[in-house]
């Protein structure tokens, strides 16, 4: 009897020690399994790539949608979308819904405003090398103001603008300035012997008038109609485009084609909001503001053609300087280079000279 109770607590034994293998096996393959799987997720992690994130971009000018400047900011909007797959969403402010080119350069430094094509005459006010571009007679033609823009000289002067917060992508063109007046058709520097012309705010603009001979007026722009109508400036000078769409040729009779300052817009944005941006963003940017530009210098140069046709039918006297007649007005400021080149320094606007002689 005891030889069959010891031999079934013996079976008993073998039983419960077969029983614990087996658990303890099972309990060791656990922790393989679950090291598995927590290498397979550590490996998805590594290769998951980071994903954009998406911003919103304002952009903003004073210019009208309708014309060349207005166009060319849709036209950056559409390709920045579509280069970026609407990770950058532009919104688009013409026609002074962002305020006046000083409030928006000032938004675009604090960054509530990401940018915008903006008059270099302005952004002189902060960075003083800009006024190299407010020098007249200095591009003999439209397409020398581009290689000299797109070169190493005006790419040095964007340059200037990461010290302010902001960086300059490259520069777009608002016109070519004209003088018009309500007295007489002018040819030569003569003729503006006491004319009250309006300018801009610019005190190399106010040197160069008063050196042509004439009576330099600051006047704001909104302004500037009603005071021509009423005689308290004889004449005023600015593109074809805006000469039409502020229906000038109701009260001025004459234009002269001096052609003495091709507008240049640099396009600005927030310098820190630009560098918080994907590489592959910054590059869609860059490819947007590109290609937006070669499109508005197109369409502004259809634009000028278009109005001038306007400008005649409307009933205004257009005068063309030949290329001598147009020297004469060049050779009488060169007393304007001089005094400013100090301010602007000397070096650029010697180099600015040699390089449009090019």
């Amino acid at each position: 009897m005891k030889k069959i109770i010891y031999g079934v607590l013996l079976l008993l034994v073998l039983a419960l020690a077969a029983c614990a293998g087996e658990s303890t096996s099972n309990e060791d393959a656990k922790p393989e399994e679950t090291k598995s799987t927590d290498s397979s997720k550590s490996a998805e992690k590594e290769t998951e790539k980071p994903t954009e994130k998406s911003v919103i971009m304002k952009i903003g000018s004073t210019d009208k949608e309708h014309v060349a400047m207005g166009k060319a900011m849709y036209k950056f909007k559409e390709i920045v979308e579509a280069e970026t797959n609407g990770s950058i969403t532009v919104e688009v402010f013409p026609d002074s819904q962002l305020g006046g080119e000083r409030d928006i350069i000032e938004g675009v430094q604090l960054g509530t405003i990401q940018g915008g094509p903006i008059g270099a005459a302005v952004m002189s006010n902060f960075s003083p090398r800009f006024n190299l571009w407010s020098l007249p007679f200095t591009f003999p033609t439209r397409e020398d103001s581009h290689r000299i823009l797109d070169g190493p000289l005006g790419q040095e002067v964007l340059a200037d603008l990461d010290d302010i917060g902001m960086i300059g992508l490259n520069f777009w063109e608002s016109g070519i300035r004209n003088l018009t007046n309500n007295d007489g058709e002018i040819k030569s520097p003569d003729d503006l012997a006491n004319l009250k012309i309006r300018t801009l705010e610019n005190q190399i603009q106010l040197d160069v008038w008063t050196e042509l001979g004439a009576i330099p007026t600051p006047i704001a722009f909104p302004e500037l109609f009603t005071s021509l109508q009423q005689g308290i400036v004889d004449g005023q000078e600015n593109p074809f485009s805006v000469i039409a769409e502020a229906n000038m040729y109701e009260v001025q009779k004459y234009v002269t084609e001096t052609q003495h300052l091709i507008g240049v817009n640099p396009f600005i944005v927030n310098k820190k909001w630009f560098e918080d941006l994907t590489e592959d963003q910054q590059a869609a940017i860059r490819k947007a503001t590109d290609e937006a530009q070669a499109f508005q210098r197109e369409e502004k140069a259809i634009e000028d053609a278009k109005y001038k046709d306007l400008l005649i039918e409307k009933g205004m006297t257009i005068t063309t300087l030949s290329p001598e007649e147009r020297q004469v007005w060049a050779d009488k400021i060169i007393p304007v280079y001089d005094k400013h080149k100090k301010e602007i320094g000397e070096d650029l606007v010697n180099r600015l000279l040699e390089e449009a002689k090019k």
